[in-house]
């Protein structure tokens, strides 16, 4: 049975011309990402939307759980923002790691945060097709970091993400809102 992203997400909505999104975990139990337009401090990614569209964002993690062949569960990225009536879908994966967490093959089982944002992008991704029919839908997928700086090269990480699932992939804190 196909899981209708757009009815088990948990759903937040804004249509300010910057607001947030925001993952908070308490104590080690993690809760669903959500839209924030208050409280800029809290912010992992920021949503740049000079037309004022109303857009809609979904909670995925914490909210739809999936398994792999593998029998283990996926992990999938935050959330979405939709607009244009379901036309346009943005895939979000947030972290707040300190961007000198980075794995130079030390240790081949651990991933530095950008790896790790992309294979739940990718998860999720696909997860995604497989229940949705998205003809005529423009899916464009972000990996944020508070606390990254955002000039070093993602370049590669970006082509190979697209060459992979045909989706651009930005490894940005700011999304626009076209």
């Amino acid at each position: 049975m196909p899981i209708d992203f757009f009815t088990q997400g948990q759903k937040s909505t804004s249509d300010k011309e910057l607001f947030g999104i925001c993952d908070d975990t308490t104590i080690g139990k993690k809760a669903p990402a959500y839209i924030n337009d208050s409280d800029p401090d809290k912010w992992i990614a920021e949503v740049h939307n000079q037309s004022q569209k109303s857009i809609d964002f979904f909670a995925i993690d914490c909210c739809i759980k999936w398994s792999l062949p593998n029998g283990n569960q996926a992990k999938a990225c935050d959330g979405m923002l939709v607009y244009n009536k379901k036309y346009n879908v943005i895939f979000v994966e947030l972290k707040d790691k300190n961007p000198r967490y980075k794995n130079v093959n030390k240790n081949p089982k651990k991933k530095d945060w950008v790896e790790e944002a992309i294979d739940q992008l990718k998860s999720t991704i696909e997860f995604f097709r497989s229940n949705h029919i998205i003809d005529g839908t423009s899916l464009k997928a972000y990996a944020s970091n508070k606390q990254a700086i955002f000039d070093e090269g993602w370049e590669d990480y970006m082509e190979k993400f697209k060459v992979e699932t045909g989706v651009t992939l930005r490894v940005t804190r700011e999304i626009e809102i076209q």
